[in-house]
Order: C-alpha cells, then structure tokens, then sequence
C-alpha cells in the first residue's frame, strides 16, 4: 500500500487511532454512566414502592385486608397505571397477594441476583416477553423469614434508551472517525508542506548552486529550525566546496609551475652540449623544485592523513625547556646562515600537555617562519609565561611583516600574503595551516599580529598540565 509510505497519511491514520481511542473512552464511559443512572433511578421507584408495602404489611393482619387495602391506596391506583407489578409471598414460598395486573401469574427469580443490602435483591425477569425490572425484600421478624416482597416495572422505557444511546454512540463515532481521517489529512498537508518546500529546494541545489538557501518563514517551530540546521549544513559545504576548488586550484598551480621549471631547465639544458659546470647549475635548480615538491606533497599527505581524526595524537606532560632545545638544535643551521639572534625566555621548570612529536613541528614551522622572513642580523625573541593552567608562548621577528588585509587568511592552505612571502624561500603555504591544527587539537588558540616591514607576534596558548 504506497500511499501508507506517505508521512502525511502515516500522521492521519495515527491521528484518527488516537482521536477514535479517546472517542471510543469517552463513549464508553457515557454509556455506562447513562445506563447505571436511569438502572438507579428505576430502583429508587421500586424500592419506595417496596417501603410502601412492607409499611401496610406492618399495620394490617389478614392477608385479605392487606391486599384490599394496598390495591384501594391512592399511591398504588398510580402505581397500577405506571405499569408496576408486584407479589407477597409468606414463608413457605406461597404468593398471598399480588397486583391486580399480574393475572394469577408469577413473577420468578432469576440466577443472577444483584444484592442491594442485607434483604434485597434486584434482577431483570420477564413476564410473556415483556422485559421487567424487579427487587425483593425479605421480611425478618424474631429471626425467622414472615414476607417476601417482589416489586417489578416494565424495563422496555429503559432497555429502549439505552439501546438508542448505543446506536447513536455507534453512528457517530463512524462519523467522527471519518472527519478525524479528513481533518488529519488536511491538517498534516498544511504542517508538513514546508518539508516539501524544503525537499523541492533541496532538490535543486547542486554543486553550481549552493548559494541556494531553503526559505525560513513562519512561526519559529521544528522545521523552521529544520530549514536553519540545513542551511548551516549547506553553508559549511559551500565553505568547505570553495576551500576544496581552490585547493586544487592551487595544488595544480604550484605543480605546474614546479613541473614547468624543471622541464625548461632540462629542455634548456639538453638544447645543445654544455660545460659540467652548467649541467651542474641546472642540476642544482632541479634538485630545489624537487625538494620543494617533497616537502609541499609530505605536508599535503601530513595534513589529509593526520588531521582526519585527532584521536590518535598522544598527549603526555612534555619538558618545555628541552622540547625548545630541540627546536633550536633542528634550525640551528638556518639560524647561522643568516645570522640572526634567537633569544629564548621561557620559565625553568616549563611544561607542556600534548603529544610531543606535534608540538615541536608546531614550534619548527613557527620559528622557521620567523627566520624565513626575518632578514639577516635580526632578532628573534620566544616568550614563554604561565597563567594559571595556561603556557603562552610568543614569538616575535622584526622580519618584513604582514599586510593587515592578509591576516584572516594566513591559516589557509597554499595562501600567500604577498610576493615576499615566495617559495624562493622554500615556504610551501601548507605550514601555518598545520600549526593552527595542531593547536586546535590540543585545545589551544593561536593568534598572528603584524605590521609591514615593523615584524610579526605570533601568540599561542596550550594547556600546561592535563585536565
């Protein structure tokens, strides 16, 4: 059945079972409440009638009198036109007055007797197909059974009553459950069609058209905060779309312009017979683009690989002082080439939490940043001061700065600021996008301010102890 597939029609038919449930409660406790009050009422008519005989049985002795005299009591003429039967009988079971419209027959019990009290009973007999209502009362003198009392009214008014109640509670719960199947339908088919305007947007959005955004309109409820959710979800692969085209937009650029090199060295070269010292010079620019197409490819692979889940980094408490040393020792031939000064301030003892191997190819790509762009005789400064369970480490170069326009950017990969910033100084543009994941996986910040030709400051906070 395809149309039970449907979510609208799913929500009517749950609709009208939880409505028809209600319904169907609801009628049964009507039903039952009317039957037991007009059962309630017919008794109290009984039992007043079963209190006036029992009183005449009280004030007369002979059986002949009673009978007279009850049937000849104004209360009991009405009593005869509202169709009440009743009997007397004595001890031994004999009947020794009865109503006038009884004609010599017999009222009997029934086998389900529904007691009322110590000395009565009530049932539902029938005198020649004619449905009664009945109740007994025992009479008790000195310990021992002297009347019995059986008062009876015809019971169709109230069987016809409740039989109509029934039928009309029937027809009309069929009635309403059609209307709940409409109403259900009508009113799922008006909640749900934003979805469909969701789906139909959803639909239509394509990789040349995430710009596309699903409407947010009407009452701030769950599927408006749908629509909010998607659009996030589809801003973020816009992002991450636009990120992915120009990464590859600029893995093929700087492939090409490696691969065009080496390819006009080698055509150059092999043009015509040259001196070893040429082949040697041409040799030598080869080998710069191949070391610069090694380090860029084993950082790309580094950053797909690596920063794909950062469940597997390893923290531990690491020595600062030797995790810098280290550092220094890996860039200390960098360091003589240009000569530059590299002071190192950092607290002793000074400890670091996170995963050892990634904090220092953090602080080697930073530092070597810094001497990269620093010109030859400059300084370069590392900070290091704790603030309650903080370390923040500063490193500062009076290099060739960085362009304020460009600081948002820096973090992204193959982004470089300006034509200083060059791969004649090997920089790959993959280094700082690694370093600002390091840090984040170590639940760190890390912050860059700079000024052209003034220098850079680079600020990054890690966690000094596990917590």
């Amino acid at each position: 059945m395809k149309f039970l597939k449907s979510i609208i029609w799913r929500i009517s038919f749950w609709h009208s079972i939880m409505f028809i449930f209600i319904l169907f409660l609801f009628s049964g406790f009507l039903y039952f409440t009317f039957s037991e009050m007009v059962t309630k009422e017919v008794d109290s008519l009984l039992t007043r009638e079963l209190g006036l005989i029992a009183y005449c049985l009280e004030e007369e002795d002979s059986y002949s009198k009673i009978e007279h005299h009850i049937n000849r009591l104004p209360s009991f003429e009405r009593v005869n036109q509202e169709s009440i039967y009743w009997q007397i009988e004595n001890e031994r079971g004999q009947i020794i007055a009865e109503s006038s419209n009884l004609y010599g027959q017999r009222i009997y019990d029934s086998e389900t007797l529904k007691k009322m009290d110590e000395n009565t009973f009530s049932w539902d007999p029938e005198l020649n197909g004619i449905p009664l209502r009945a109740m007994s009362m025992q009479l008790i003198s000195h310990n021992e059974l002297t009347y019995r009392i059986t008062v009876a009214t015809n019971d169709r008014i109230r069987h016809f009553a409740i039989d109509q109640l029934r039928n009309i509670i029937i027809i009309c719960n069929f009635v309403f459950l059609g209307i709940s199947i409409m109403m259900g339908w009508l009113i799922s088919k008006k909640t749900l069609k934003p979805i469909h305007q969701i789906i139909s947007t959803t639909n239509a959005i394509t990789a040349a058209s995430l710009h596309e955004r699903m409407p947010i309109e009407g009452p701030e409820d769950e599927l408006q905060d749908l629509s909010k959710t998607l659009n996030g979800m589809i801003d973020r692969l816009e992002g991450s779309f636009t990120q992915i085209q120009q990464f590859t937009s600029d893995v093929s650029h700087e492939l090409r312009t490696s691969l065009t090199i080496i390819r006009g060295e080698l055509d150059v070269a092999l043009n015509r017979s040259r001196s070893e010292e040429e082949y040697k010079d041409v040799l030598y620019s080869v080998l710069e683009e191949v070391i610069y197409l090694s380090d860029m490819v084993e950082k790309f692979l580094y950053l797909s690989k690596n920063t794909s889940n950062s469940n597997l980094i390893e923290r531990k408490t690491v020595d600062g002082i030797l995790l810098f040393q280290q550092v220094r020792h890996h860039l200390r031939t960098l360091e003589i080439k240009k000569q530059i000064e590299l002071h190192l301030q950092i607290p002793d003892p000074f400890y670091l939490y996170g995963d050892e191997d990634l904090l220092r190819r953090l602080f080697i790509n930073l530092i070597e940043n810094a001497l990269k762009y620093t010109p030859e005789g400059g300084i370069i400064e590392i900070k290091a001061n704790r603030k309650e369970k903080f370390i923040y480490i500063n490193i500062i170069d009076n290099g060739i700065g960085i362009s304020e326009k460009h600081l948002p950017f820096i973090f992204q990969r193959f982004y470089r600021a300006d034509e200083s910033r060059t791969r004649s100084q090997g920089g790959t543009g993959l280094g700082l996008a690694l370093c600002k994941w390091i840090v984040e996986v170590h639940k760190g910040t890390i912050e860059v301010h700079s000024k052209p030709d003034e220098g850079t400051s680079v600020i990054v906070k890690l966690l000094a102890e596990c917590q």
